[in-house]
């Protein structure tokens, strides 16, 4: 897919903005520190219920009084707060385009792929996909942003957004064990990642597909079932 480079852009950047990350800061901690001040209440109020599960540690909550008691509860709602929010931020995808690359970011890790290895970039569903110019897959991260300010930050910077998907859907084949047409590594990988799947591990599920994709093949689910295609296809 030939593309024209644009002319010199500003990056763009797509996920929370600095505003938005400060608010998710002064948020959770003001909403942990209420948890903290007012959760011996609370706790008080739930022994009241005719049946409450956790008796015994509720109990020892409302056991605990006076200033100092209150403040260390505070002061662990106010870190059980900003812990959250951290969390949030790392787990959202932030992704940086420029003319010369796109910049993921997510789980405290960075990816930058640069244009000339960019083949094709398309959403699989809430997964945003980067693929080489032989079809190999580059990245696949979820993306839960609105897909029109990461297709229109792609194009204006002249990438090869593929607006119909996959441009190689057709080639993917379902997945069996010990399919014929598969290297015997690739179907013990395979294997694995469906275990994975079935067990919701999300890291090793991405862990293996990396692996597959270094033997050559790239992968895509659809709930725990898999497909897969040469990577070399259509190049």
């Amino acid at each position: 897919m030939n593309v024209s480079r644009p002319l010199y852009r500003e990056p763009t950047a797509i996920g929370f903005s600095g505003a938005v990350r400060v608010l998710l800061f002064v948020g959770g901690s003001v909403l942990g520190l209420a948890l903290g001040y007012f959760i011996p209440l609370i706790a008080k109020w739930a022994l009241t219920l005719p049946w409450v599960p956790y008796e015994g540690p509720l109990k020892l909550i409302t056991s605990v009084s006076g200033l100092w008691a209150t403040v260390i509860a505070s002061l662990l709602g106010l870190a059980a707060g900003l812990w959250f929010a951290q969390e949030v931020i790392k787990d959202t995808l932030y992704v940086v385009v420029s003319g010369e690359t796109i910049r993921l970011e997510k789980d405290g890790a960075a990816q930058e792929l640069t244009r000339e290895t960019i083949g094709a970039v398309f959403l699989d569903g809430k997964q945003l996909v980067v693929l080489g110019n032989k079809g190999e897959e580059l990245a696949r991260e979820t993306y839960e942003w609105a897909s029109g300010r990461i297709a229109g930050a792609l194009t204006e910077h002249g990438y090869p957004w593929s607006p119909g998907g996959d441009p190689y859907k057709e080639h993917f084949r379902r997945w069996v064990p010990d399919t014929p047409d598969l290297p015997p590594a690739v179907n013990a990988l395979l294997k694995a990642r469906e275990i994975a799947l079935q067990k919701k591990e999300k890291g090793e599920a991405k862990e293996l597909r990396r692996e597959v994709s270094k033997l050559g093949f790239v992968v895509r689910d659809e709930g725990t079932r898999q497909y897969w295609r040469a990577q070399t296809t259509g190049s």
